[in-house]
């Protein structure tokens, strides 16, 4: 039964992402022309990663910690590389690149262990933070601000926010959850912070305006 439910919620994350890159897809126009549409092909990358070549490398028996390890890495990267791009102050530019050369360094050192990995990730995530912080400020600093909740890269930044928000304590403590509450109360958290991020960004690729998204 625990197995079983298990599955189950590892299948409804997968459908979340599949909705996700589904409904990016039907709205593509609208952002088409700003950094975010790169989202569409990361949100099909994950999609595919955890729901065909994860899967598959594990029934053919192989390892694919190597495949989850780069994916999680690259993510990090690609968040703070779309952070450069839309960006405007240059003090907030040279932060960014600093903590992509950090983060790099942190994770290409950290290997395969998946005990300093935990922590890779929580700094990965932290830097997110730091980056999102960044352009909540620059856009309610802007022309956006009476409209900023037709601006794609606004929910993109939320979505972001309440997952790391989430993820960054579940993960230090994730080894203590088969201790105190057990499997399936870990699987469940693990499904509504994903709930929050697809839903998020679900929302803002459906409410978002064409003429808000252009750089």
């Amino acid at each position: 039964m625990g197995s079983t439910y298990s599955y189950f919620l590892s299948y409804s994350i997968n459908a979340l992402e599949l909705i996700a890159a589904v409904v990016a897809l039907i709205h593509y126009k609208k952002y088409v022309n700003s950094s975010e549409h790169y989202f569409l092909h990361f949100l099909w990358v994950t999609f595919f990663v955890d729901s065909i070549f994860g899967p598959l490398s594990g029934y053919f028996k192989l390892d694919n910690t190597w495949l989850y390890y780069g994916y999680t890495g690259v993510s990090f990267l690609f968040y703070y590389w779309w952070y450069h791009t839309i960006l405007i102050e240059k003090f907030y530019k040279k932060i960014t690149l600093a903590l992509s050369i950090i983060f790099m360094i942190l994770y290409g050192l950290n290997g395969l262990n998946l005990e300093f990995h935990k922590y890779s990730f929580v700094v990965g995530a932290s830097f997110v933070l730091i980056l999102a912080g960044f352009h909540l400020h620059q856009l309610f600093n802007s022309d956006y601000t009476l409209k900023i909740k037709y601006k794609l890269s606004f929910w993109i930044t939320i979505a972001l926010v309440l997952f790391n928000i989430g993820m960054i304590p579940f993960i230090l403590l994730s080894k203590y959850f088969n201790v105190w509450v057990g499997n399936a109360v870990f699987k469940i958290i693990l499904f509504f912070l994903n709930l929050v991020l697809y839903g998020t960004y679900i929302i803002g690729f459906t409410w978002t305006k064409k003429k808000y998204n252009h750089f």
